[in-house]
């Protein structure tokens, strides 16, 4: 039988360190957890040594005051003879604390008011892959050659299925292709890894969204940081956002203010993709992420396409995009610009307000013919402040909407002034 995991939990603060310790237990029966102060952990280090831990679980502020103090003990731990997998869990963290943290040697990096299941159970997977790699390492384990241990996931597929990831969990699955959630040893860092299923007749899906993304380069506008080709399929690794997606957002209700401020945010994001040339084409929550820091980030340019004279929204009359969010002349196979975009941004912003999409139907026919036909949705009473600028977004006719994003910001402004 394979020997827990051993962990030990370093806080200062005793209640969050029974909670992430309580937090762990009840995801993983294969781990057996300590816990300690800081002031007892230093004294291990003098003495013990953490040698009979495999992973030791940091919890860590990033406030003003405590940033530096924080990576200064990052630094002097930080290759220490027989150190365990770190990972950190911040408190008051953001995108560059991370970065700074996987600099100096942790395994991951989880955000405390973030932390869910998935999150957890992925940091749990790299620290048992970690542990695996360095008892094979060991003459002992070499000649035993013992059968590599399972990790507790939902993989089907084998973990180097990509060279240089580690695949640790399955975040989305289409017809076409599967996103993964996935280690990259090179960058120190999860990444989301998008690979496409095995088929001799399909063209490369990816290298459009690779080649789009890397010429916009923007915060606003996912990081894609490698693209190819392996054994026939083709993947594509770009940034993993552990706050999630606005979809998952609209499970609570969102107040008004912030649907105000997502939309302009959403705005701004669209137009540096316009500014560029480019046009979105399936703007809805799913590929709307959301940074630590408040920052949404768009992803999924895999329909995008550059704006010259227009841009038909389909070939050969397949409709590609989501029914609830498509323009009226997406709907219809028409030629596309960037107010096809900002329709799309006006049935979320419905739908951040009101909590409901603005059209729905039995089938995806049904919804589009509402796109076309329906008039454009009435806010409730408490919201009809909001209306005009509603309706400048969702106009059936494209003439009737705001002409571009920068107009749409413009207005925004004007609104809360």
């Amino acid at each position: 039988m394979r020997r827990p995991l051993r962990i030990l939990v370093v806080s200062d603060d005793a209640q969050i360190g029974r909670w992430l310790q309580h937090r762990i237990e009840a995801l993983r029966e294969d781990c057996a957890l300590a816990l300690e102060s800081y002031v007892a952990f230093e004294r291990r280090l003098a003495t013990s040594g953490t040698e009979e831990f495999d992973a030791l679980f940091a919890v860590l502020g990033f406030d003003r005051e405590d940033t530096a103090a924080s990576l200064a003990w990052l630094d002097r731990i930080k290759g220490a003879p027989g150190s365990p997998q770190l990972v950190v869990v911040a408190e008051d963290g953001d995108e560059l604390c991370a970065v700074q943290c996987m600099r100096r040697g942790a395994t991951d990096y989880l955000p405390r008011r973030l932390i869910n299941a998935e999150s957890m159970d992925g940091a749990i997977a790299l620290c048992l892959e970690s542990r695996r790699r360095r008892t094979a390492a060991t003459p002992a384990a070499r000649k035993r050659q013992q059968p590599e241990a399972v990790l507790h996931s939902t993989l089907k597929v084998p973990r180097d299925l990509i060279p240089r990831y580690m695949l640790l969990d399955t975040l989305g699955e289409s017809v076409r292709a599967t996103v993964y959630l996935a280690h990259s040893a090179a960058l120190g860092r999860n990444v989301a890894l998008k690979v496409s299923r095995v088929s001799e007749n399909d063209e490369p899906q990816f290298a459009r969204e690779y080649e789009t993304v890397g010429a916009i380069r923007n915060q606003n506008v996912v990081d894609i940081y490698d693209y190819g080709m392996h054994e026939g399929r083709e993947f594509i690794a770009m940034e993993y956002f552990p706050c999630g997606d606005l979809k998952a957002r609209l499970q609570n209700p969102v107040s008004t203010d912030e649907a105000l401020d997502y939309l302009r945010r959403i705005a701004a994001a669209l137009s540096v993709v316009h500014q560029q040339g480019v046009l979105h084409r399936d703007l809805k929550p799913p590929n709307i992420m959301l940074r630590e820091d408040g920052q949404i980030v768009l992803i999924d340019f895999g329909l995008a396409k550059a704006i010259v004279n227009a841009t038909r929204s389909t070939a050969a009359g397949v409709l590609r995009g989501s029914p609830y969010y498509m323009s009226p002349e997406q709907a219809q196979g028409e030629e596309l610009d960037g107010r096809s975009d900002i329709y799309s941004l006006g049935v979320i912003f419905f739908e951040m307000l009101t909590g409901s999409k603005p059209y729905l139907g039995a089938t995806a026919v049904e919804v589009l013919q509402q796109h076309v036909t329906a008039a454009v949705p009435v806010l409730p009473p408490e919201l009809q402040h909001y209306q005009l600028l509603l309706e400048g977004m969702m106009a059936k006719l494209r003439d009737d909407r705001f002409a571009t994003t920068d107009a749409l910001l413009e207005h925004l402004s004007r609104l809360a002034a």
